[in-house]
């Protein structure tokens, strides 16, 4: 994975990228934001908010869904355990499940794609 580091307060972190087609995830200590990527053109793609996606590396606690299941908006899709927490992972609309790409078990890094909805 690859890192930056980021002077704040005087102090020098080191900062995870994960790069996908979408854009780039950045983490940092307790969370993580997706930077987008402009394009310069009209796309029926799906866009990165239809994906659940590992907000911070962890492991797989429990997945909730299977592939070709309705699921409602805030449906708990993925229970991922890191830093001695739970994090639910809920759907961020209603929607079908395309796919899920992690098991129970799993560890899993940020940006991870965990589950996809299919497109609207």
């Amino acid at each position: 994975m690859p890192w930056i580091v980021v002077e704040r307060d005087g102090k020098q972190e080191r900062v995870p990228l994960v790069r996908t087609p979408k854009g780039v995830w950045v983490g940092w200590p307790g969370g993580s934001t997706f930077i987008s990527k402009e394009l310069s053109f009209a796309s029926a793609n799906q866009s990165p908010e239809d994906d659940v996606v590992a907000p911070m590396t962890g492991k797989v606690v429990k997945v909730n869904v299977k592939v070709g299941e309705g699921v409602e908006k805030d449906d708990v899709l993925v229970l991922l355990e890191a830093m001695k927490m739970e994090y639910r992972l809920s759907a961020p609309r209603a929607g079908v499940i395309e796919s899920v790409n992690c098991v129970a078990g799993d560890l899993v890094d940020l940006g991870k794609l965990l589950v996809a909805l299919e497109a609207q």
